[in-house]
């Protein structure tokens, strides 16, 4: 019997999820639309090619509404069984509280685990596509990836192109790498010659190398004290210009952390990422819980309207506690760990608490 009830309230828990998530689905793709029509119209694009690209950007979108999916669609559900009168036949079979919300609970931890592990490595692969097409209508060339070779980026100029490798970025000097070697390709993408410097810094537009040695055919090597080369890539935040964490997907930013951190790279916008997705279904849980905690005493404590009122209020002050304390991990003023787990366990006990306070007197 116990098996029946969970499985029928893991479905109606599933059916409102999927209403909210159409709803909340169709507000963002609908705004984003307009923002990637205007884009669009910048570059004689037609409405079709904004709408790929909301499609290619609609699943992390979705990712970024996930708290509220829960928490709607939570409290839509325990206020349509409490109404049906669903639930006072479950609590009167004997069943308490945390019987009928283990359920729930649980297939909130399985859905948002599948959702990071599969709906996010597939938002970021096509938020990817979407950011490469963005920077080549944009002429923003500049891009940095690493390896565990070092530091690699590419750069179109007028008369052709070059590769260039660092081996680090010199935390001691803004804008300056160490160790590098550059090819540079003629117009036809043919290789024109190799230059090698102990250091090079990137300053107003110019990639400026010191005692650059130039390697051209059979000539003998060069030896200049300065060469410049132009660049796209802003010395202010180089590090910004390295691949934004949203477009790596949560299988590959360990290594991306990994290599970077060992080029010298402050990654901790990375770091708070990927900790962020790992503590995600901890933060679901605990939307559902808050939801809960404004939901089962309908008809006792709260009308409808002030659960919905409620609800959205501890939600989106939750999201808001959530945001601020990842921003400060993200400027390095908390512990990583501490600054993406504390606001959902908080959360989570908070709400466990206050249904032990009411429900179990």
């Amino acid at each position: 019997m116990i098996g029946t009830l969970n499985l029928y309230l893991v479905k109606r828990f599933a059916l409102w999820l999927v209403i909210v998530a159409l709803g909340f689905g169709t507000v963002a793709m609908l705004g984003d639309f307009l923002e990637m029509l205007r884009f669009a119209n910048r570059f004689n694009l037609g409405a079709g090619t904004a709408f790929n690209f909301t499609l290619h950007r609609l699943p992390l979108l979705l990712m970024d509404f996930l708290p509220f999916i829960f928490l709607f669609g939570t409290v839509f559900c325990l206020l349509r069984l409490s109404q049906a009168q669903e639930l006072a036949v479950i609590r009167a079979a004997g069943l308490s509280v945390w019987q009928f919300l283990q359920p729930l609970l649980i297939f909130t931890f399985v859905l948002s685990t599948l959702i990071i592990l599969a709906l996010e490595p597939i938002g970021a692969h096509l938020h990817n596509r979407y950011t490469d097409r963005h920077a080549e209508l944009t002429s923003q060339k500049s891009g940095l990836s690493f390896s565990t070779g070092g530091i690699w980026f590419r750069e179109t100029t007028e008369s052709g192109s070059y590769i260039s490798r660092a081996r680090e970025i010199d935390d001691t000097g803004t804008g300056r790498m160490l160790v590098l070697e550059i090819m540079v390709l003629d117009a036809e993408g043919t290789f024109d010659r190799r230059i090698t410097a102990p250091s090079g810094e990137i300053s107003d537009g110019i990639f400026r190398l010191s005692q650059a040695t130039i390697y051209q055919g059979s000539a003998p090597p060069e030896t200049v004290a300065q060469f410049d080369l132009p660049t796209g890539l802003v010395a202010e935040s180089l590090s910004n210009s390295f691949t934004n964490a949203r477009i790596i997907n949560i299988w590959q930013l360990p290594g991306y952390i990994s290599a970077a951190g060992n080029s010298g790279i402050d990654m901790t916008r990375h770091q708070v990422r990927f900790q962020s997705l790992l503590a995600l279904p901890i933060l679901l849980m605990a939307m559902v819980m808050v939801a809960a905690c404004f939901s089962l005493p309908t008809g006792r404590m709260f009308s409808t309207g002030q659960t919905l009122g409620m609800s959205i209020l501890c939600g989106f002050s939750l999201f808001l506690f959530n945001d601020f304390i990842v921003l400060m991990g993200e400027l390095n003023l908390m512990p990583i760990i501490l600054a993406s787990w504390t606001p959902a366990l908080i959360a989570l006990l908070l709400s466990i608490s206050y249904l032990l306070t009411t429900e179990d007197g």
